[in-house]
C-alpha cells in the first residue's frame, strides 16, 4: 500500500525517470571479452553464411542520414522522420558516443530478410549465460577489379627513415612496401617492414632515394607470419583465431645513412602497449596518421578491431585493426584510394588534435636529449601489412588498411624500436632551402607583380612560421606540393611526364674539359657567349667519348626555358600559368646556388680516371662510382644541402632575412632568356667562389660519432661554412625575384587587369603540374642544342 501511494505521489516531471518494464536492453556495459566470446561462439554459424565477407569488433555504426546520427537515444525519432533506405556502409555510417558495442558483420549483398531466408545474419548473438551481443550489418562488397595504377614514391632525401619505399625482386616479381622504423636486436640494427616485403633471408632489399631504387641491405631470416590470438591475448576467449603479424627485418648495410625518425611523422614516441587492459572499444574512432611509401600522407581513424578477413580449416584469420578515412573527411570520396599497394610496412601513429591537453604532459612523451625542438613525438600503434578494397553501388571505390599492433610485433620478433638515432630533423627533412627561397622572393617585389605573387605566396613556397615548426610543416607528394619543390617531389619521382628531369637539377661544369682547357664554369663566367646549349653539349660529349664523367647537366638552360615561358604566358594574359612557372623556377635557382649541385664533387671526391695525363671522375653508372656511393664520405651531398639546414632552422632563416634586409644584391635588368641563364651561371660561380666544394668536403667529418645529425652539426658550427651557405641562399632569393621582375616587364604584366591578379587554388596548380604535358616540359641537352633556341644572340 505504501509503495502504491508513493507511486501515486509522483508528479509529472518525475515520469521521465520511470524506466519501462520489461526494461530495454542496455548494451553499453558489454566488454571486449564479451564481443570476442560471442563471435567465437558463432564462428561456425557466421563463417557458413555465404553472404558474410568478414566480421570485426566495434561499435554500432549509424547511417549519417539517420535521426540518431545527431540525436542520442533518449531523443526519440519523430514519426515524420523515416529511416534511411540505403544500405549501411563504412563510408556512409558513423560511430557516435552512444553507439553500443557490437559485432560488425560485413556482407557481400544487401537484401531484405525475406530474400536472405536461412542466410539471415541474426540481430543479436546469444550466449549460454544470458548475455546478448548485438550485431551491426555493413555492406562491404569486395572489389575484385584490377588495382589502379600508382604514381610511385616521393621521397627525395638520401637520409633514410621510416616511410621510405622499399623493394625486393624475387622470382621475377617486385615486392613493394614501406619501411616502418628502425629496430634493434642483440647488437644489430634492422629496418622493420612486412615479412612478405623483406623475404625469408639473404636477398637484396632496395630503398627509393634520388629518383630510383638503390640497395640498402639484405633481408634477415627473422620474421613472423601469424600467431594464435590466445598466445598474444591469453585472457580473452579466442580459441579459433589466428592474428596476422607479417613482420620481417632487413639487415641494413650502413646505419649512418639512417635516422630513427619517420618521414612525414617526425620523431617516434613510446609504442602503444596493446594488452587486454589497454585494447578497449575506446580505440574505435581514434585518429591516426601514417606516411606510406606510395601514398605519402594518410590520415585516418581506427574503424574496427580484430577484423576477421578469412575462415579456413576451422580457424579464423584476423588482423588487429581496420583503419579507414576519418569521419567527415573529404578523403572518403577522393582519388587515389585511402591506401595503395606499396604502403605495406608503414607505421600508423596516434594523431592527437593540436589542442589535446594531454599531449605536452604525457609521461610517454618523455624525449631523449637528442630530440629536436621542432619535432613532435607521436606514439606508434600499428604496422600496416595489407589493405582491403570494397566497391559498393553509388559510392566511389574504397580502400582500408589492415594493421598489426606494433607492441605485438616487437614481442614476436624480440626487437626494440630505435627512437633516438640521428634525430632533430623536421618531419619532411631535406626541403627547407627550396621552400624558403620560393616564399621569400615574393617579399622582394613591388607593384602589381607583388600583389599577384604575395596572393599566391603560400602556393609557391613555405613561410618561416611553418618551416620553424616541424609539426606544422606537412608535405603530401600525392596532394598539393608547393611549386618550389614540384621538380623534386613530383617530376623526378614520376618520370612519365618529365623523363629528362634529372639533368635539369645539376651542372657539373667545374672541371677542365677533355682537352685540358678551362672548366666550363670559368669559360661561361668569362664570356657569356659560352652559355650555349651547343657549347655545353660539346663539353659533355668530350667526357662521354673518353669514357669518363661528369655527365650532362642543364640548370641554366632550364632557367632560360622557364623564363621564356613566363614571358609568353604574360603576353597571352595567362596569369595562372605564369605563377605556376614562376614558382617552379625557384627550384632550379635554388639548385644553382648550392656549390655541390654544380660540381663533379657533388658526392665528395669521386674515384678518378686518368685520360691524357689528366684526372676525370669515373662515370656515375660505373661499378667504381657505385661502390664509392656506399661509403660515408659520399653522403656529403645530403649532409650539407639537407641535414645541415635543419640543425638550426630558425637561426638559418633569421640570418637569411637579415642579409636580405641589410644588403642589396647586384642591380639586374634581365631582358631575355639568355640573360636569365647567364645570371644563373654567375650565381653558380659566386656560390663556388664563396664556398668551394673542396672546402665543404675538407670540413666534413664522415666518421664523427652520432650519425648524420652529428656530422651536419659539426659542419654548421664552422662559421665559414654556415655564413657562406646563408649568403648563397640570400643570393638565390634575390636572383629569383629579379627573374620574375624581368619576365613581368618584358611580358608587359602591368597591362593585365587588376581583376586577374588573384589568389588561385591549390587544385588549379595541381592540375597544371601533374597533368599538363605541354607545361614547361623537361628537355634533354641534345634537344636543347638541336632546337637552336638556347643560343646566345649574334
Amino acid at each position: 500500500m505504501e509503495n502504491t501511494q508513493l507511486g501515486l505521489r509522483l508528479n509529472k516531471s518525475d515520469l521521465s525517470t520511470i524506466r519501462p518494464f520489461p526494461p530495454r536492453r542496455n548494451y553499453s556495459s558489454l566488454s571486449m571479452a564479451d564481443l570476442l566470446e560471442a563471435r567465437d561462439a558463432y564462428h561456425v554459424y557466421l563463417s557458413g553464411l555465404e553472404n558474410v565477407v568478414a566480421t570485426a569488433i566495434g561499435r554500432y555504426r549509424i547511417n549519417e542520414k539517420d535521426w540518431y546520427a545527431a540525436h542520442p537515444p533518449d531523443e526519440h525519432r519523430p514519426e515524420t522522420v523515416r529511416r534511411p533506405k540505403e544500405p549501411r556502409t563504412l563510408s556512409n555510417s558513423i560511430v557516435r558516443p552512444w553507439s553500443w558495442p557490437a559485432v560488425l558483420v560485413f556482407v557481400r549483398q544487401w537484401k531484405t530478410p525475406e530474400g536472405l531466408g536461412d542466410q539471415l545474419v541474426p540481430r543479436a548473438l546469444y550466449l549460454p549465460d544470458g548475455r546478448v551481443i548485438p550485431t551491426c550489418v555493413v555492406l562491404a562488397t569486395p572489389d575484385e577489379t584490377p588495382e589502379p595504377p600508382i604514381d610511385g614514391p616521393s621521397q627525395v632525401s638520401g637520409l633514410i627513415g621510416g616511410g621510405y619505399s622499399c623493394l625486393r625482386h624475387h622470382q621475377g616479381i617486385d615486392h613493394l612496401g614501406s619501411f616502418g622504423c628502425l629496430v634493434y636486436q642483440q647488437g644489430s640494427y634492422f629496418a622493420l617492414t612486412n615479412r612478405h616485403v623483406a623475404g625469408a633471408g639473404g636477398e637484396d632489399v632496395k630503398v627509393f632515394v634520388h629518383g630510383g631504387y638503390h640497395r640498402v641491405g639484405t633481408s634477415a631470416n627473422i620474421g613472423v607470419t601469424r600467431l594464435r590470438m590466445l598466445d598474444i591475448f591469453s585472457r580473452w576467449p579466442t580459441n579459433n583465431t589466428y592474428l596476422t603479424i607479417d613482420a620481417g627485418l632487413v639487415a641494413i648495410d650502413r646505419f649512418d645513412d639512417w635516422t630513427s625518425q619517420v618521414f612525414g611523422i617526425g620523431e617516434v614516441g613510446e609504442t602503444f602497449d596493446a594488452t587486454e587492459q589497454s585494447v578497449t572499444l575506446d580505440l574505435i574512432g581514434c585518429p591516426v596518421r601514417a606516411f606510406g611509401g606510395t601514398s605519402g600522407v594518410i590520415e585516418g581513424e581506427i574503424q574496427a578491431l580484430f577484423y576477421r578477413y578469412q575462415s579456413l580449416g576451422g580457424f579464423d584469420y584476423a588482423t588487429d585493426v581496420l583503419i579507414g578515412p576519418r569521419t567527415g573527411s573529404a578523403q572518403k570520396d577522393s582519388l587515389p584510394p585511402f591506401t595503395q599497394p606499396g604502403d605495406s610496412g608503414t607505421l600508423w601513429f596516434y594523431d592527437p588534435p593540436p589542442t589535446d591537453p594531454g599531449m605536452p604532459v604525457d609521461p610517454a612523451e618523455d624525449a631523449p636529449p637528442e630530440r629536436g625542438a621542432r619535432a613532435r613525438r607521436l606514439r606508434p600503434i600499428a604496422m600496416q601489412w595489407g589493405g582491403q578494397r570494397f566497391r559498393v553501388a553509388n559510392e566511389p571505390p574504397s580502400a582500408f588498411a589492415l594493421g598489426t599492433f606494433l607492441s605485438t610485433i616487437c614481442r614476436a620478433l624480440d626487437v626494440e624500436v630505435v627512437r633516438n638515432w640521428s634525430t632533430g630533423h623536421d618531419e619532411y627533412w631535406g626541403k627547407l632551402g627550396h621552400f624558403a627561397i620560393g616564399f621569400k622572393a615574393g617579399d622582394q617585389l613591388s607593384g602589381s607583380l607583388r600583389t599577384l605573387m604575395k596572393a599566391n605566396q603560400d602556393f609557391i613556397g613555405v613561410g618561416d612560421d611553418k618551416l620553424k615548426k616541424g609539426a606544422d610543416f606537412r608535405v603530401d607528394a600525392k596532394g598539393f606540393v608547393a611549386l618550389a619543390d614540384v621538380p623534386d617531389y613530383v617530376w623526378v619521382t614520376q618520370k612519365g611526364l618529365h623523363p629528362n628531369e634529372g639533368i635539369q637539377h645539376f651542372a657539373d661544369v667545374d672541371i677542365h674539359d677533355i682537352n685540358g682547357g678551362k672548366s666550363l664554369l670559368d669559360r661561361c663566367n668569362d664570356d657569356p657567349k659560352n652559355v650555349s646549349a651547343k657549347v655545353w653539349k660539346e663539353y659533355f660529349d668530350g667526357f662521354a667519348s673518353a669514357g669518363v664523367g661528369p655527365e650532362e647537366g642543364a640548370i641554366p638552360f632550364r632557367v632560360w626555358q622557364i623564363w621564356n615561358a613566363m614571358v609568353a604566358y604574360l603576353q597571352a594574359k595567362d596569369v595562372i600559368h605564369f605563377v605556376a612557372a614562376s614558382g617552379i623556377l625557384g627550384h632550379y635557382v635554388g639548385d644553382a646556388s648550392q656549390p655541390l649541385h654544380c660540381s663533379y664533387m657533388h658526392h665528395g671526391v669521386p674515384p678518378m680516371k686518368t685520360v691524357h695525363g689528366r684526372k676525370y671522375p669515373v662515370p656515375r653508372d660505373s661499378p667504381e662510382f657505385q661502390a664509392f656511393k656506399d661509403t660515408k664520405p659520399a653522403a656529403i651531398h645530403g649532409i650539407y644541402e639537407e641535414t645541415m639546414l635543419e640543425i638550426d632552422t630558425a637561426g638559418a632563416l633569421t640570418a637569411v632575412n637579415q642579409l636580405l634586409a641589410n644588403e642589396s644584391g647586384p642591380q639586374r635588368n634581365i631582358k631575355s632568356g639568355h640573360e636569365a641563364a647567364v645570371e644563373t651561371v654567375r650565381l653558380m660561380f659566386a656560390a663556388q667562389k664563396r664556398l668551394s666544394p673542396k672546402k665543404i668536403i675538407n670540413a666534413d667529418q664522415p666518421n664523427v660519432t652520432g650519425g648524420p645529425t652529428a656530422r651536419a652539426t659539426a659542419l654548421w658550427n664552422k662559421p665559414n661554412i654556415r655564413n657562406a651557405t646563408v649568403a648563397s641562399l640570400a643570393d638565390s632569393v634575390r636572383l629569383l625575384a629579379d627573374l620574375w621582375k624581368g619576365a613581368w616587364k618584358v611580358g608587359n604584366g602591368n597591362s593585365i587587369a587588376a581583376s586577374k591578379l588573384i589568389r588561385f587554388t591549390d587544385s588549379d596548380f595541381d592540375d597544371i603540374y601533374r597533368k599538363d604535358k605541354k607545361f614547361i616540359p623537361s628537355l634533354s641537352l641534345a634537344e636543347m642544342a638541336q632546337s637552336g633556341t638556347f643560343e646566345p644572340p649574334a
